[in-house]
């Protein structure tokens, strides 16, 4: 039922369109149905007549009631619907743009666009349980590939994504992986709680920031999770 809704939400225009253009016809339909009435002589052509206006007058009211109908459900019923169950897009790697320079093309980063303040790094955001790093903390060293745990449901969840900015003048965040599925609804732990995997090997040694983002299905975000932590040869 709720994929009807959103199916007649989405093509509402058209489907208006559409029923007017119906509506019209049919209204045309019975005027000349009625001019043929006024001018028949014999009684055949009457009820001919007369057949065709109700069958014309019929059609104009299911167009009527169907306009009637489309209005109350893309209106009324549709934005009642709980936000979690609308449909959500799921971010892909042709959205998270181009790899930066010296990295190969298994290890591609991709670059969201938008600048960071090297001092603005802020953990405020990691007290948030239900969209937050767990490990590693925030100041570790590392090196290899580095496993993400924490959170990620919050209500009305969409999806998140795992970033990280090397910190210098006119760095953006680059995506470490991005995800539709919660994690870590019941509690974490060793089996549970997996954001993602970054193979550090793959960029130069030295202090980096590492964010998590986590979307609901209107578009809104909690403060992101921020860290730093120093890569290591």
């Amino acid at each position: 039922m709720e994929e009807v809704l959103f199916l007649i939400e989405a093509n509402q225009r058209w489907i208006f369109l559409l029923l007017g253009l119906l509506g019209l016809v049919y209204f045309g339909s019975i005027l000349r149905a009625y001019d043929r009435y006024r001018s028949a002589i014999y009684g055949l052509e009457r009820e001919r007549s007369i057949s065709r206006l109700r069958r014309s007058g019929g059609m104009l009211a299911l167009a009527v009631t169907a306009i009637v109908v489309v209005f109350i459900l893309t209106t009324f019923a549709s934005p009642a619907l709980p936000a979690s169950l609308r449909p959500t897009v799921m971010p892909t790697v042709s959205l998270l743009a181009t790899p930066i320079s010296g990295q190969g093309e298994e290890g591609a980063a991709f670059s969201t666009a938008t600048p960071i303040d090297p001092d603005g790094i802020d953990g405020a955001g990691c007290a948030n349980l239900s969209a937050t790093i767990i490990s590693p903390e925030s100041g570790a060293r590392v090196k290899g590939e580095v496993q993400f745990k924490g959170a990620a449901n919050i209500p009305g969840f969409a999806f998140y994504k795992l970033e990280y900015n090397d910190l210098k003048p006119a760095s953006t965040w680059l995506a470490i992986s991005a995800n539709n599925q919660t994690v870590c609804e019941q509690g974490c732990d060793d089996e549970t709680g997996m954001l993602g995997i970054w193979d550090t090997s793959l960029v130069r040694p030295g202090q980096y920031a590492v964010q998590l983002v986590v979307t609901d299905t209107l578009g809104n975000a909690p403060f992101p999770c921020q860290i730093r932590l120093q890569i290591v040869p």
